[in-house]
């Protein structure tokens, strides 16, 4: 997959507005083909389902990065923004991926697919 196709799928999974089983699961191949060392039974059982463990995920494939999550905790009008950077001290990272959704697991699922396609590029 490309990486605008990486984008593309992350911008669908940031629209989504409930947990769509399907796009998770190409998510996961996709996790699985950019961030070799991870635990491959981890994602194969669904690890990236809910925000333990997409942020799991994280840790594993960029370990000491940033993570913020600003937003509004409502089932209904969920309005979420992540950010994922190697520091929060220096504004200049050469790679961040930003993620926004109604609900926390999809702007996570989206930061880290758009950084992906960002750190594939370099």
């Amino acid at each position: 997959m490309t990486n605008d196709a990486l984008i593309a799928l992350a911008e669908r999974i940031e629209a989504a507005p409930l947990y769509d089983a399907p796009l998770t699961r190409q998510a996961f191949d996709l996790v699985e083909t950019h961030l070799p060392d991870l635990d491959r039974a981890m994602i194969r059982n669904g690890a990236l389902g809910g925000v333990d463990a997409v942020l799991t995920v994280i840790d594993h494939g960029f370990p000491g990065w940033s993570v913020s999550m600003h937003g509004t905790a409502s089932e209904t009008h969920g309005d979420w923004t992540c950010t994922l950077r190697r520091s929060e001290v220096h504004d200049n990272d050469m790679a961040v991926g930003v993620g926004k959704g109604p609900h926390l697991p999809n702007a996570l699922l989206g930061a880290l697919l758009k950084l992906l396609a960002r750190t594939a590029a370099k």
